[in-house]
């Protein structure tokens, strides 16, 4: 049950990715061609980017977690693994969903002061609150794909310089 659903997780983060890269894509095209060949650029085009790439930033990293397909700097990473590999791969992904939690945690709470206060982006007025919430649920994805990858064990014994398997 834990592979079929890690896999449909990845499978949607996968397409959502796909979806919001290619309209950052499109509108990155259109208001580049509007300002420089016509003279009207798409108005809040650099908000709406900016939005679009931290949605794709925790997308991608639920798509990571759930592979662990992470960069790995392997100056004395290989020393410590030789060690004992089992207490090595324990404590690092203990660390590392320990921080995630803590990365949802302070969304969350942005989230819920933004919607306190009703503070909205500068140029568009779109809630924070929402884009923020939005983050914070990509991220408590990615928690529950990290949890449910190392549950599966796909990809875990296969680290190279690369970052394992992509």
């Amino acid at each position: 049950m834990a592979k079929a659903m890690l896999e449909w997780i990845v499978k949607a983060l996968e397409v959502l990715a796909s979806v919001v890269l290619m309209a950052m894509m499109l509108l990155t095209f259109v208001d580049v061609v509007g300002r420089y060949f016509v003279g009207a650029p798409i108005f809040g085009a650099t908000e709406m980017i900016s939005t679009m790439l931290a949605l794709i930033i925790f997308i991608g990293l639920g798509i990571a977690n759930a592979r662990d397909n992470h960069i790995v700097v392997e100056l004395v990473d290989s020393r410590f693994r030789a060690l004992s590999p089992k207490v090595y791969d324990a404590i690092v992904q203990g660390f590392s969903i320990l921080a995630m939690c803590l990365i949802v945690y302070v969304l969350y709470e942005q989230a819920v002061e933004a919607a306190h206060t009703g503070a909205k982006t500068v140029v568009l007025e779109w809630p924070l609150s929402a884009i923020t919430g939005t983050v914070a649920a990509l991220a408590g994805l990615s928690v529950i794909s990290q949890v449910l990858g190392l549950i599966v064990g796909e990809g875990r014994d296969s680290h190279s310089a690369s970052g394992g398997n992509i």
